[in-house]
């Protein structure tokens, strides 16, 4: 995985914030299924503002959705060039994504 291919995954497919942390915490724990209030605890944000979020995380076939009685569950896609890309994005540190976000 080369800086090119994190930069222009992240300019692709995490534009905004909120997208990125997504990923970034998925990607921390690509075998978890997550429910709307965890993720929103995980990311120190409200379950209303992440909707918009995980809807644009779908479309973009980054986030699967498991659908059952009581609730959803979210998790990472199951494509494995993503997936792989994604973890190994996850794995940086903030100054290391600070570095690749600087680059014009």
């Amino acid at each position: 995985m080369t800086k090119v291919e994190i930069e222009l995954f992240m300019r692709e497919f995490a534009d905004d914030y909120e997208s990125k942390e997504m990923l970034r915490l998925l990607g921390r724990h690509p075998y978890c299924r997550f429910n709307l209030q965890a993720l929103a605890d995980s990311l120190g944000m409200k379950p209303k503002d992440l909707g918009r979020t995980i809807n644009r995380l779908q479309e973009k076939g980054l986030v699967r959705t498991f659908e059952s009685k009581d609730k959803a569950l979210y998790a990472l896609t199951e494509n494995e060039a993503w997936r792989d890309l994604i973890t190994k994005t996850a794995a940086l540190d903030y100054r290391q994504m600070a570095n690749l976000e600087s680059v014009p």
